[in-house]
């Protein structure tokens, strides 16, 4: 078993990774990493289009290894209709 840390940015901000956890590998740590994101999204999508919900997978020394990236982007492939008032 390897100690991971996750270091965690949500939209309250960041939850620095004091608590370890052990997995059987780096592969492990991942997918449980994919678990916790996907639970963030439920308590709500970022709201800034510039931030993101994160997790950093660092080792047993607080080395990041991995970082996983949940965002929502927009792009308007067209002009949006902008209705007017006279």
């Amino acid at each position: 078993m390897a100690l991971f840390y996750f270091k965690v940015v949500d939209n309250d901000g960041t939850i620095p990774a004091d608590d370890g956890f052990e997995f059987p590998d780096l592969l492990s740590a991942v997918r449980q990493a994919k678990v916790v994101l996907a639970e963030m999204a439920l308590d709500g999508l970022p709201q800034d289009p510039e931030k993101a919900l994160e997790i950093e997978v660092q080792n047993a020394d607080h080395f990041p290894i991995v970082r996983l990236l949940l965002e929502l982007k927009v792009d308007y492939l067209a002009a949006p209709a902008v209705k007017t008032t006279s």
